[in-house]
């Protein structure tokens, strides 16, 4: 690992995707990348699976209320989903950014985002990206969250028993959902980037080059309506309402660590949380590459994948 004074901190290795789609196949390095530190289920995925449990038992109403519309049930989810926000993303932010507890280790850009800035609402970065968040983002987000629990009350999602089906409640957190995820959110991700539909639409979220953990969901309504609607795949695929909020939370509280700016996150001297995001990191700074994650080799088959080459040979 390499980090120079205004240029910021890079890897010394090219990004490479996971080893679920190798060529050959190694079933070792699958296993390990899917069940050990750091993988795809630990530490993150645990956490979006802690916390969705959590969510769904201890601070959301019983299925049944949601048969109809309520207007002071939708407000109830807001307001929690507001908290969480405020609480994950806030404390995220306020440490990396106001307390600035690791200073510049592992930040992908040295500098951090200027106090007064003209191309943001309020001439400020982060006054923008909380705009954008809490007014439009938290609101469609509960929106499709409250949709979820109607279908869910209606029978027009199809629940399953998570006991009497744990093999396949084990496939949809471990891999359908996931890699579901990320399939959903590339071909959304260069549907935006149309040039029509970029100048009105995603330009707000591209605003933020050198983003932080608030511009994970600073985006156009536009753009919040196609990004969470990627859980109506459960009018297909029979599932829980645990799981429809598992794959809610990695899609609204996820977005704050692809954002943060930070390859890792310090606990102490030698321990640290890995974090990195930096394949996105290049997204924001190039515009034309990247569109996706890293588990599938989507951006490679569709030759967009930037592996940071150039970033290494200019450190």
């Amino acid at each position: 690992m390499n980090k120079k004074r205004n240029t910021g901190w890079k890897p010394d290795y090219k990004l490479q995707f996971s080893p679920i789609f190798s060529d050959p196949l190694n079933f070792i390095k699958i296993i390990k990348y899917l069940f050990f530190y750091p993988g795809l289920i630990v530490p993150w995925n645990l956490f979006f699976l802690i916390l969705s449990a959590i969510i769904f038992y201890l601070l959301t109403p019983e299925i049944e209320n949601f048969y109809y519309f309520n207007y002071k049930l939708y407000l109830l989810i807001f307001f929690r989903n507001l908290l969480l926000i405020v609480c994950i993303w806030g404390l995220l932010h306020f440490l990396l950014y106001n307390l600035k507890i690791q200073n510049e280790e592992y930040k992908y850009n040295s500098e951090f985002p200027k106090s007064k800035n003209k191309v943001f609402l309020f001439n400020n970065q982060t006054y923008d990206n909380i705009f954008f968040t809490i007014f439009s983002g938290v609101p469609i987000w509960t929106a499709y969250e409250y949709f979820s629990y109607y279908c869910f009350a209606n029978d027009y999602f199809q629940s399953i028993s998570l006991v009497s089906n744990p093999i396949y409640t084990i496939f949809l957190i471990v891999l359908f959902i996931p890699v579901y995820h990320e399939i959903h959110f590339y071909l959304i991700h260069r549907l935006i980037h149309i040039k029509s539909i970029y100048k009105y639409v995603h330009y707000v979220h591209h605003k933020n080059i050198n983003p932080g953990p608030w511009s994970g969901l600073a985006m156009h309504p536009i753009e919040h309506i196609l990004y969470f609607s990627g859980v109506l795949v459960f009018l297909l695929l029979p599932s829980h309402p645990l799981l429809v909020v598992f794959f809610i939370t990695r899609a609204s509280i996820g977005p704050a660590l692809t954002h943060s700016g930070f390859d890792k996150i310090l606990i102490n001297d030698n321990n640290f949380l890995e974090a990195g995001h930096y394949q996105h990191y290049l997204h924001h700074k190039y515009f034309n590459c990247n569109f996706g994650d890293i588990i599938i080799p989507i951006d490679k088959w569709f030759g967009t994948f930037n592996d940071g080459s150039a970033e290494i040979k200019n450190k």
